[in-house]
């Protein structure tokens, strides 16, 4: 696995990362979640939760992911919604997802 040195990241991005660590706090407090009881729920560490909320450049997404299941986040499922109806998004789907077929050809009579 490569490591990137987050210093060298765009400035977007680090600010990306940043809120998303900043919504996910608010979240859990709107929540009344201690960090403790939402990283139980996902399933991660309570330092890998600290480290998302903070911001880190390091988080991985599966446990960004983990943690927006665990606090039931009807903002992302509102938003996977509205990928799957944008025009562009069904272009790209049609023309990049794989044909899937039969591995056995059927044996003719």
């Amino acid at each position: 696995m490569r490591h990137r040195d987050p210093s060298a990241e765009p400035y977007e991005v680090t600010q990306f990362v940043a809120e998303v660590g900043t919504r996910i706090r608010l979240m859990r407090l709107a929540r009344g979640l201690t960090q403790v009881e939402l990283a139980e729920r996902a399933d991660i560490s309570r330092l890998t939760l600290m480290s998302i909320e903070a911001g880190a450049l390091s988080s991985r997404f599966v446990d960004v992911a983990r943690l927006l299941w665990a606090l039931d986040d009807v903002s992302l499922q509102t938003a996977m919604a509205a990928a799957a109806e944008d025009p562009a998004f069904q272009e790209a789907a049609r023309r990049n997802l794989p044909r899937f077929s039969s591995r056995r050809k059927k044996a003719l009579p």
